[in-house]
């Protein structure tokens, strides 16, 4: 396991882009308290959406209109969605109830809550009222297993969530277990990108990476992920543990980034709202403006 001295080594730049907001004022209120503040995202294939975790619930877009149609919050739940996965049809979520969330959610924290719905019900499943998880992942590949991300400690459930167990200690901002692999865990922390082979117990430093804010499973054969470093400069890899290229660049700072299973096509909510680009962003299509 990393040493935690060495967690706290260029921790400046990762929590000025955490601590910074925007000010841009959004074409509607309702839409703008949830939009302008991004959590994550996931993508419904059924109904051919974007779904988007955020501060004020879960919002749907459709990336087939543009501008793209916005509809939301799911299920009329303001809970502020600080964690978000979404495998298959199952949603898993994590955070804080909003002013007008059900009691029954949790106070003040959320725990660990399911939707089988994408997000329409929520049933709660563990640590209601004590736990807020700011991260969330679970791989395709073995869907009982999810890791949360609370403060600086990473827990790991091995059954659907109902148990947990703190496995590492790292500060990070982003955590990512890549479909092909439940044991292999990805995290950004201040001093790059590091991975676990051991299913969160210890990490080590990639090698040659870039220094990572966000990252996101390519998918497809080849696997490969993609990133955002903390100058807002986009990376990839052209396959698993393959090297780095560098494309083009977010505007202001990057809240979350999704790489859409079927078309490879990059979605990224930054300072001009949500984006999507087909050339790891040398290009930009706005779907939504604030």
């Amino acid at each position: 396991m990393m040493p935690p001295r060495v967690l706290a080594a260029g921790s400046a730049a990762i929590t000025l882009l955490a601590l910074a907001g925007c000010s841009a004022v959004p074409p509607s209120p309702t839409v703008a308290a949830a939009l302008t503040h991004v959590h994550g995202f996931a993508f419904d294939q059924g109904e051919d959406a974007l779904v988007v975790a955020t501060h004020a619930g879960i919002y749907r877009l459709d990336i087939r209109l543009a501008p793209a149609a916005v509809s939301g919050p799911v299920g009329d739940l303001d809970i502020d969605t600080m964690g978000f996965t979404l495998v298959g049809d199952v949603a898993y979520a994590s955070g804080h109830p909003g002013p007008t969330t059900p009691t029954t959610f949790g106070s003040p924290n959320l725990g660990l809550i399911r939707s089988d719905d994408i997000g329409m019900t929520w049933t709660n499943v563990s640590l209601a009222g004590t736990t807020d998880f700011h991260d969330l992942s679970v791989s395709e590949s073995l869907r009982s297993r999810i890791y949360g991300l609370t403060g600086t400690s990473l827990e790991r459930s091995d059954d659907d969530g109902e148990s947990w167990t703190p496995v590492a200690a790292i500060e990070a901002r982003d955590i990512l277990a890549p479909a092909s692999d439940a044991d292999t865990l990805f995290a950004t922390v201040p001093e790059g990108l590091i991975v676990s082979r051991d299913a969160g117990a210890t990490f080590n430093l990639v090698p040659d990476s870039p220094l990572l804010y966000l990252i996101a499973d390519q998918g497809g054969t080849q696997g490969g992920l993609s990133g955002i470093d903390i100058e807002g400069t986009v990376w990839f890899q052209s396959e698993a543990d393959g090297e780095w290229a560098s494309g083009g660049q977010v505007t202001g700072i990057p809240q979350a980034m999704f790489i859409l299973p079927a078309s490879g096509q990059l979605i990224v909510a930054d300072d001009r709202g949500i984006s999507a680009s087909d050339d790891a962003g040398l290009s930009w299509e706005i779907l939504w403006a604030k």
